[in-house]
């Protein structure tokens, strides 16, 4: 389900190989709306690293098969906030043919990055400032 709100936007529901990029364009044009001509330069990396880790779900938390996701954007006291929480169990997927990178991705990508493991899932919080600059 995904919802679209004055404070963000959600997607809570299944993610699979075939939801994924359906994710990825939602987002991107949430925040095109919500940020304007200022942030949408910066788009594409907010949403590169996003969905990384929407895929690392995907394949860390459910081995490749569908499972349930929850994606939330919001802007707070001028901090760009996406969290993506899963309700799988991570599994380490060897590093080989170009894969193993997606954290490494993420992080060069982000301000800030936040991950927590419990025994119900995986939640993921990547911050920019907003408007979003690229910290270099």
């Amino acid at each position: 389900m995904e919802e679209h709100g004055t404070d963000g936007w959600r997607y809570r529901g299944t993610i699979s190989p075939r939801t994924l990029p359906g994710l990825r364009r939602h987002l991107m044009s949430w925040l095109r709306r919500r940020a304007g001509d200022e942030v949408s330069r910066q788009a594409e990396d907010v949403v590169l690293a996003s969905w990384e880790a929407m895929a690392n779900v995907l394949d860390h938390a459910y081995g490749g098969r569908p499972g349930q996701i929850d994606v939330r954007a919001r802007i707070d006291d001028q901090v760009l906030i996406i969290t993506i929480a899963d309700e799988g169990s991570w599994q380490a997927l060897e590093e080989k043919g170009g894969r193993g990178r997606g954290l490494r991705l993420i992080q060069a990508l982000v301000d800030g990055l936040d991950l927590r493991s419990t025994d119900d899932g995986t939640v993921m919080t990547l911050t920019w400032p907003f408007p979003v600059r690229r910290s270099a």
